[in-house]
């Protein structure tokens, strides 16, 4: 069992850990996202953990490297070709946690967000708080 991440809450099933795990985290301070309370399902799929689950947003998010709908969230360590087993679960919260502190906009969902995020880091900014205000309830 990993120890708790510090501003992290997880919900899950202890008999069946491949149900849905239901995760809460606040938002980064310093970040447009802080203040926020974030809502993340992780679907682990039978054969977690040697291969990743698919994470998703229960809410939109304004952020270059998640869907703005929040379905999906792109990261190349959490993807199937480069997961490495065993990996935990909290390690791939810290990897989502990390993302948004520092988003990378090389790798973006949304191609027009993670322009913006480069060449218009004010409004980026602007549109995420927004965001968060209005949907990381």
């Amino acid at each position: 069992k990993s120890k708790p991440i510090p501003g992290v809450q997880v919900k899950v099933d202890d008999k069946n850990f491949l149900k849905d795990w239901q995760i809460t985290f606040d938002g980064p301070k310093g970040t447009p996202y802080e203040g926020g309370k974030f809502h993340l399902v992780a679907k682990p799929p039978t054969e977690f953990p040697h291969k990743p689950p698919h994470f998703s947003f229960t809410h939109k998010v304004y952020h270059c490297n998640v869907l703005p709908d929040g379905s999906h969230i792109c990261n190349d360590k959490l993807a199937e070709a480069n997961w490495k087993s065993p990996t935990r679960m909290s390690d791939a919260i810290n990897i989502i946690l990390e993302l948004f502190k520092k988003p990378e906009p090389d790798h973006a969902l949304d191609i027009n967000i993670g322009i913006e995020y480069k060449d218009n880091i004010a409004e980026y900014n602007r549109k995420a708080k927004e965001w968060t205000q209005n949907f990381a309830k």
